[in-house]
């Protein structure tokens, strides 16, 4: 398989390559009879999400052992958002 080309068979036989491809956020132009046909691309991955409050600000929170109700609800929120 070229770097940047598939054909059909080596989809059918050897799929996790395209598997890879699309891991490394690489697009493939798929051949039917040397010509091209399709291109296959990774789909746009969600945005990650960053952290609300710094480790400090948590930390400081932990040992004074207060948190307010909104701040509560805001980590409960981004733990129930973790995969």
């Amino acid at each position: 398989m070229n770097l940047n080309t598939i054909s059909t068979k080596q989809l059918r036989e050897n799929f996790d390559q395209v598997l890879l491809a699309m891991a490394n956020n690489q697009p493939l132009t798929l051949l039917y009879r040397s010509k091209p046909l399709a291109e296959i691309k990774p789909l746009p991955q969600a945005k990650t999400l960053g952290r609300s409050f710094s480790q400090t600000q948590i930390n400081q929170w932990l040992k004074a052992d207060r948190l307010t109700k909104k701040q509560q609800q805001k980590i409960n929120a981004l733990i129930n958002r973790l995969p």
